[in-house]
């Protein structure tokens, strides 16, 4: 009996000595995951900036949240379906072909990012500029496309 309370003290204090390490730990974890939301996040417009650039409707499409926001130059504007966006951003691009596209500023920080730039198309062969903003929220695990506004 005696012995069984002496490990149970023992157990006890290697307990308590060690405590004030998890707390230490789970901070460490936090930062670790934070930094990774921030390569996500930035991995995803990387991706975008390059489906925009290729014209590949696939690859942005499949971040688009349920009903995305679109406004675009060409007067379409308002909540769509992720399909209905699809068709809708599918036509704007082979209309309005673009020349070149970079993410000038992107913002990564916290649970709203995005990216804007300059969108140079060309349109019944005159070249143009509009300003492209794609907003990302975070549901869940994941990040979609709640914006794409190009004006």
């Amino acid at each position: 009996m005696k012995t069984t309370f002496l490990y149970i003290i023992a157990i006890l204090s290697l307990l308590s000595f060690f405590n004030p390490l998890f707390p230490q730990h789970n901070n460490l974890q936090q930062n670790f995951n934070s930094t990774n939301k921030v390569k996500i996040q930035s991995i995803i417009l990387d991706e975008l900036e390059s489906g925009i650039v290729n014209n590949q409707m696939q690859t942005i499409s499949k971040y688009f949240s349920s009903q995305p926001y679109i406004s675009l130059i060409n007067g379409v504007n308002g909540y769509y379906s992720s399909n209905q966006a699809y068709y809708i951003l599918e036509d704007f691009f082979n209309s309005y072909k673009v020349v070149s596209f970079r993410f000038e500023e992107k913002n990564t920080e916290g649970s709203l990012s995005y990216g804007k730039g300059e969108y140079y198309f060309e349109k019944k062969g005159k070249r143009e500029v509009a300003h492209l903003y794609i907003t990302l929220s975070k549901a869940g695990s994941k990040w979609y496309i709640t914006q794409i506004s190009i004006n």
